[in-house]
């Protein structure tokens, strides 16, 4: 009897142990949640799925703004109308792209976000305004929106937008009925950017981003098309576009007073890093790291650059890049460019090499055909 009564003693006593980690667990978790900062993230409502015409959020600055705030701060989503926040294309398989994916919490907030209107300035300590087309449809002329921004203002929050999220900065007013933009260092996406990559929308946008910042009293800031720039001016960050995020999330993180992540840059990151050092006078390791750096951008920056460029200096230095990547980008339109570009800068054996390897590709290619007779001729 008395070895039953022992046991069940002995037993009691573990279960009101574990009972006692569990609570303690508990409360030092809710302890943690309570003690994290508060982050508003803000999305447009105008996306339509499948509709070019009716752009959502770039994903993209939502999958990586998720993934190096969450671990540190409390994160909400809102937007105009609330509920399911639609999006444009993206790449699946880039890393940030694909941890979002498999995050149900990410996932979640975009499928239930909540109605601007509703959300108080008080709750928050910080917001990011997302970008993506979707943006300049609906976020600059939304009224809460713009009183919610205020608020935030008035009481020295933390404010932050990327890409084509300082557009729900425009209208937005001091409470001595001032723009806020008024006289602020500001960044955002160009007018140039836009003519290279959204020329379908030009039509469409109720105005320019550059334009209308600029319009708004803002100190406009950019730097060259595809490369980061943050611009902060006081409690106001911003961002040029998506490539900027990651850097705009460690602005922010320091000014929340939170450590930023130790981690590997992403590949796309790692990409405009390397075209900046080489614009900057650097030299740029070689031979490339395929699973570090993103060749592809690389490629893709260098084809743009050549095609806009209006001096020589800026020609040369996109055929520069392009030949970085040359030996592990052959995409044949990529190589003709190439070699149209190095035709053009003297460069003639190089250009009909280039040529060729186009001709092996497509052998009824046009253009490579007419630069080997020019080039030969």
């Amino acid at each position: 009897m008395k070895s039953t009564l022992g046991k069940n003693r002995l037993w009691l006593l573990a279960v009101l142990s574990l009972l006692g980690a569990a609570v303690c667990n508990g409360a030092a978790q809710a302890e943690e949640l309570i003690q994290k900062p508060k982050v508003l993230l803000i999305a447009s409502s105008y996306g339509v799925a499948d509709d070019p015409k009716k752009p959502g959020l770039e994903f993209d600055e939502y999958a990586m703004a998720y993934q190096l705030l969450s671990p540190q701060v409390q994160l909400e989503l809102a937007s105009p109308k609330g509920g399911k926040v639609e999006v444009g294309g993206y790449n699946k398989t880039k890393p940030y792209n694909a941890a979002a994916l498999a995050s149900p919490a990410a996932m979640q907030l975009l499928a239930g976000s909540k109605k601007l209107s509703e959300i108080k300035a008080n709750d928050y300590q910080a917001a990011l305004v997302l970008g993506g087309k979707g943006a300049m449809f609906d976020l600059a002329e939304h009224q809460p929106l713009q009183q919610l921004l205020a608020d935030m203002a008035q009481q020295q929050k933390l404010i932050a937008a990327v890409c084509h999220g300082p557009a729900a900065l425009i209208h937005v007013k001091n409470k001595d009925g001032s723009l806020l933009l008024q006289g602020k260092k500001v960044a955002g996406f160009s007018n140039q950017e836009e003519t290279m990559f959204a020329k379908e929308m030009l039509s469409l946008y109720p105005f320019l981003l550059q334009d209308g910042l600029t319009k708004a009293g803002a100190l406009y800031q950019q730097t060259g098309p595809m490369l980061p720039l943050v611009v902060q001016d006081g409690k106001l960050i911003t961002g040029q576009n998506p490539y900027s995020t990651p850097a705009l999330v460690d602005a922010m993180l320091s000014q929340l007073e939170l450590k930023t992540a130790q981690r590997q840059a992403y590949p796309d990151e790692q990409a405009v890093t390397l075209i900046q050092q080489f614009l900057a006078g650097q030299a740029v390791p070689q031979p490339l790291d395929e699973k570090r750096v993103d060749i592809p951008l690389m490629a893709a920056w260098g084809y743009y650059s050549l095609q806009f460029a209006e001096a020589e200096p800026e020609r040369q230095q996109a055929v520069q890049v392009m030949e970085m990547v040359s030996g592990r980008f052959t995409d044949p339109q990529f190589l003709m460019a190439l070699a149209q570009g190095q035709l053009q800068q003297g460069n003639i054996t190089r250009a009909v090499e280039l040529a060729k390897a186009v001709l092996k590709q497509q052998p009824d290619s046009k253009a490579a055909q007419e630069l080997l007779t020019k080039a030969q001729g």
